[in-house]
């Protein structure tokens, strides 16, 4: 037997929530008609997803591997109502765009903003993702649209540049460096450094620059997130290394950021399933992106 949707829902909120109590506060429930919601649940699909013990459920391994298929499964459901809607009229509609933390959390809520003076009633879900289910969640059409850090393929992805923007030190307010033009490896030289993204190709790029200039690194952090760089460096922990675009975002945090030299470049790309049309809210967001972006 197919599992129900209503099923579905609970045996999520349950996986979010971590309580079948909360889960059926948050779907309008009562407990025992979660609890046999996910009974039911189990039943159907021949498996059981948690350890039962004096009223606690414990996730098994089955639960956590279903739960992110679910997610989608019930992503799909809202597409159609949300597409429906899109059809209906422009307007009115949601937009379901998911990106990069750095990326949602730092020039999306700009762009968001600049939108919705145009398009007030829609409304947007915003969600952060590393690389890989970015891709996935667009290809599936879970998502309206995505951005994604470049270079990226995908035989059933739509991927369209939507901007550019080059590396630069993040300095506390009143370093002695904070008023060049640029800096280069050379003028770094024995200075304590914060290193973003362990692993990853642009700490990568970072650590050649030294490399080819032949000064060793002063290495005293590393943090995958562009916020707890800035934040480290606005302590005077070091000096950062982060996407201009980004680092502009936390200047209010008493931190001067200088172009650094070589150039290392960050670029982004819209990304939509390339299998069906962009719908029209899409569409329109994504010409509202570029010329955001380009004005920035």
């Amino acid at each position: 037997m197919r599992p129900k949707s209503k099923h579905l829902e609970s045996f999520r909120e349950i996986m979010r929530t971590g309580s079948v109590t909360d889960a059926a506060h948050n779907l309008g429930l009562t407990q025992s008609a979660v609890s046999r919601q996910l009974a039911q649940l189990e039943d159907q699909l021949g498996l059981e997803l948690f350890h039962r013990d004096k009223g606690r459920l414990t996730p098994l391994p089955e639960a956590v591997e279903l739960c992110q298929e679910v997610d989608l499964a019930l992503s799909s459901f809202d597409r159609i109502e949300l597409l429906a809607d899109d059809l209906r009229n422009l307007a009115k509609g949601q937009l379901r765009v998911v990106g990069p933390p750095s990326f949602v959390e730092g020039v999306l809520a700009g762009a968001i903003a600049s939108f919705l003076k145009a398009y007030p009633d829609i409304k947007f879900t915003v969600d952060s993702r590393n690389h890989e289910t970015i891709v996935e969640r667009a290809v599936c059409r879970a998502v309206d649209c995505g951005f994604l850090k470049l270079p990226v393929s995908h035989p059933h992805l739509s991927v369209e540049h939507i901007v550019s923007a080059g590396t630069v030190c993040v300095f506390k307010k009143g370093h002695p460096l904070e008023k060049r033009e640029f800096v280069t490896p050379h003028d770094l030289k024995d200075q304590p450094l914060i290193l973003l993204g362990k692993g990853k190709a642009f700490q990568r790029q970072i650590e050649d620059a030294f490399r080819q200039a032949r000064i060793w690194m002063n290495v005293k952090a590393e943090t995958h997130a562009i916020g707890a760089s800035c934040a480290l460096a606005a302590q005077g922990v070091g000096v950062a290394f982060v996407n201009e675009l980004m680092g502009r975002t936390y200047k209010g945090l008493g931190v001067s950021l200088v172009p650094f030299r070589p150039t290392i470049e960050h670029s982004y790309a819209f990304v939509t399933s390339s299998q069906i049309p962009m719908s029209r809210a899409a569409t329109a967001f994504f010409s509202h992106c570029k010329a955001y972006f380009k004005s920035r």
